[in-house]
């Protein structure tokens, strides 16, 4: 996956759990302290958020951060060990992933 496929999956999500759960634009940005131009701006692909404004948001659509970069129907089980070591591996390696994903939108 390129980084503006990854962008794109993350601006997409973003919107379909924020519509699957009946919020505003208006009211998901209340809910993560980020104004609703922003929330916009991310679900139109042209911002992305540093790694607070995207653990914000997570926590205002009551996921975790890595699945906003999840592809649909993606979302993996707990029960299995190789699940818990991939969850793991993502959580370590999120820092990295936004850092890539400032630097691309920083060009």
């Amino acid at each position: 996956m390129t980084e503006i496929e990854l962008i794109k999956l993350y601006s997409e999500n973003i919107k379909r759990l924020r519509l699957s759960k009946k919020l505003t634009q208006e009211r998901l940005a209340e809910r993560a302290g980020i104004t609703s131009a922003y929330i916009s701006e991310i679900e139109n692909q042209k911002k992305i958020g540093k790694f607070e404004t995207i653990a914000s948001i997570a926590a205002a659509l009551d996921v975790e951060p890595y699945e906003l970069f999840l592809l649909v129907g993606a979302m993996p089980s707990y029960n299995g060990k190789r699940t818990k070591a991939l969850m793991n591996r993502l959580r370590n390696n999120f820092n990295d992933l936004v850092d890539t994903i400032e630097e691309f939108l920083a060009e």
